[in-house]
């Protein structure tokens, strides 16, 4: 960026500018420029009102008079023979190369397609397959058009892929015949057909499309089907080109977990999602010119349209659609070190399967191509963070944990390469968005930021990839209540339950503000308690919730435990021991009043504790599991225990019996 800016000698320096109502605009104009986001073009307009005016909601408009593509940004300067992908299917062996030249002859020839069938801007596009090289491609293809991409995982039930589908209501659907996890393959003909019945009571549908892998798994034919061979063949000798659309144009629908009810259809501007994006690689994650990234996603999550970004460097992304840990837990680590990755996007949880496995890569593998180490999803222990420069990676990689989300495309928290790291911590608010912490038990805008005392994660100001609105009937509603109900229009509630440190100014998370513990009116996050059971060796995953049912006159704290071993018991000695770990490394308070075994610990398909549905279930309330649950029978389990009483005797009886 302009290296001209007065006064701003640090990261927390850099930061005040780009979030001081006054200068934000500024940080913004700069940023446009510097990501080279419209060659030639310097915005004027940043914003259609002052920051210092401007509402988060109704969502502002950024930049109302630049008009640009995604996808023309894509393409820009680069070299076809370059290699833009590397795709790698399950095991990791033998990646197949995907040149610029190769990528821009598919899209086009998909692009040429859509426009064939009648597809324009703000029709939706939707895909039901696997992290390929076939979904970057139709992804491309729709955006150089205008239309509005969304794409979910294969592994979703079918009424979990109809719900998202018949509230976008989409005029072409990708689907696969077939795809491989675990080393299984898994026949989706049955679930591609049954969708595409349910499609054809929508008047918007027009054409699905079948991707074939498999010779064997021969897709049945109808009149609204067609290979992915027949529908790229129907596009061959349409030039590419790019629809010049407002950068607030809706490019992406992305959908909340929906872990309880039906998903929300969240609306992103494909500039502003990219916009962001290139500001969290090149100024929080160091990527630079050249370099080849890899992110472990599915299709599924938002991580996807970031990784898509990645695209943008003049590097190469890699794409890997299967499990990680098939051959073996290093199967991702070993491409890392073959294709020389700089950046590898992994979750808190894979780094906490290697350290319980005791796993060491930097011991079996060359990774000395690393420079950046990258973990979402969930907490990234502090342990696991020790473990991470003690015996796993080179001491040089910078590990980064960040807290965003699907509703904002970016990161609230992440990284920075000029400041210390502190295990445990992420070490800095984001660039351009105005990061506050306030006083949780108050819904005025009381910040307690400097106290290091925990509160409400929010944003006090816009920034560019804030939705653009939710899809469907009733979304204005559902858009203001997920995100301005407390704190009003001028005020973007995260949800996330954090404290920040004062003498380091590092952001700890302490869990989700819906499952926050709140025993006796003393509020921690259930995060805090796992940083306990994580350490315990006995213990393969814990989720802590609080029950208050509607005769109970407080909360009562409750820890669900998944043994290692399934031929352990959860004994006296180690509730014991466990509740005494607790109370030593955190205080009496957070230590839970009853400890159970469970067979299993529910998550989304994403990888995330599903916390929230597991205490409404002990609280007394319904819950349908939706299809992004992983697991959706482990949820069944706790319904035992709205009767607490009931499960304590039962409890007391089997422990009287070891």
């Amino acid at each position: 960026m302009n290296s001209s800016l007065p006064g701003l000698t640090t990261y927390q320096d850099l930061h005040a500018w780009s979030v001081d109502p006054k200068t934000a605009p500024d940080f913004w104009r700069e940023l446009f420029i510097f990501e080279n986001l419209k060659p030639g073009v310097v915005p004027e307009q940043v914003i259609q009102n002052s920051l210092e005016d401007a509402f988060l909601y109704p969502p502002p408009q950024f930049f109302p008079a630049v008009r640009m593509n995604f996808a023309e940004h894509i393409f820009q300067n680069k070299r076809g023979s370059d290699v833009a992908i590397y795709a790698c299917g399950e095991g990791g062996s033998n990646p197949t190369k995907v040149t610029w030249s190769q990528l821009k002859a598919q899209t086009q020839a998909i692009a040429g397609a859509l426009i064939q069938l009648g597809v324009q801007a703000g029709d939706r596009v939707a895909a039901i397959i696997s992290n390929c090289v076939e979904t970057i491609v139709a992804c491309l293809a729709t955006l150089s058009i205008g239309a509005i991409w969304s794409t979910s995982s294969p592994d979703m039930g079918v009424a979990g892929i109809m719900d998202r589908l018949t509230q976008i209501r989409p005029k072409v659907v990708f689907f696969e015949a077939s795809v491989v996890y675990n080393s299984k393959l898994r026949d989706l003909r049955g679930k591609v057909a049954e969708c595409i019945g349910g499609l054809q009571g929508l008047s918007e549908f027009k054409l699905a499309i079948i991707i074939q892998r498999d010779a064997l798994m021969v897709p049945q034919p109808s009149a609204v089907t067609k290979t992915w061979e027949q529908f790229a063949a129907s596009g061959t000798g349409r030039e590419l080109t790019f629809t010049q659309l407002p950068f607030s144009h809706p490019g992406f629908i992305v959908y909340s977990s929906g872990t309880t009810g039906s998903p929300k259809c969240i609306v992103h501007s494909a500039c502003g999602l990219l916009m962001q994006v290139k500001k969290d690689y090149m100024l929080h994650l160091d990527v630079k010119p050249g370099d080849i990234i890899y992110q472990y996603t599915t299709t599924g999550w938002i991580m996807w349209a970031m990784v898509l970004c990645g695209l943008s460097y003049g590097g190469s992304i890699v794409i890997y659609d299967g499990s990680p840990f098939v051959p073996d837990p290093m199967v991702t680590l070993r491409l890392a070190s073959q294709l020389k990755i700089s950046l590898f996007g992994t979750s808190a949880r894979f780094l906490s399967d290697l350290k319980r496995m005791d796993i060491k890569p930097r011991d079996v593998v060359d990774i000395s191509s690393l420079r950046t180490v990258t973990s979402t999803g969930s907490v990234l222990e502090t342990d696991v963070c020790e473990w991470f420069y003690d015996h796993a990676f080179p001491p040089n990689v910078h590990l980064i944990s960040s807290s965003g989300g699907t509703d904002l495309a970016c990161a609230l928290i992440g990284g920075d390469p000029t400041s210390p790291l502190y295990a445990g911590e992420i070490q800095v608010p984001a660039l351009g968005m105005a990061v506050d912490v306030f006083d949780s038990s108050s819904d005025s805008h009381i910040s307690i930021q400097s106290t290091g005392d925990p509160g409400e994660l929010v944003c006090r100001q816009p920034f560019p990839s804030q939705p653009v609105q939710f899809w469907g009937p009733g979304g204005e509603e559902k858009y203001k209540s997920a995100y301005f109900d407390r704190y009003g229009p001028n005020v973007w509630h995260q949800g996330d339950f954090v404290s920040v440190l004062p003498s380091t100014g590092g952001y700890t998370m302490l869990g989700r503000s819906d499952g926050v513990l709140n025993p006796s009116g003393v509020r921690f996050g259930s995060a805090e308690i796992y940083s306990v059971t994580s350490k315990i060796s006995q213990f393969e995953d814990t989720i802590c919730v609080g029950q208050r049912r509607p005769s109970d006159r407080d909360e009562t704290v409750l820890l669900f435990v998944k043994m290692k071993d399934k031929v352990l018991d959860l004994t006296p000695d180690l509730i014991a021991s466990t509740k005494a770990a607790i109370r030593s490394a955190l205080s009496p308070r957070h230590v839970p009043k009853f400890i159970f075994q469970v067979n299993d610990i529910p998550y989304t398909v994403n990888g995330k504790k599903i916390e929230l549905a597991v205490k409404q279930i002990v609280s007394g309330k319904k819950v349908t599991p939706s299809g992004s649950v992983a697991n959706p029978e482990s949820l069944k389990q706790f319904a035992r225990f709205l009767d607490l009483e009931g499960a304590v005797a039962i409890e007391e009886s089997r422990i009287s019996k070891i």
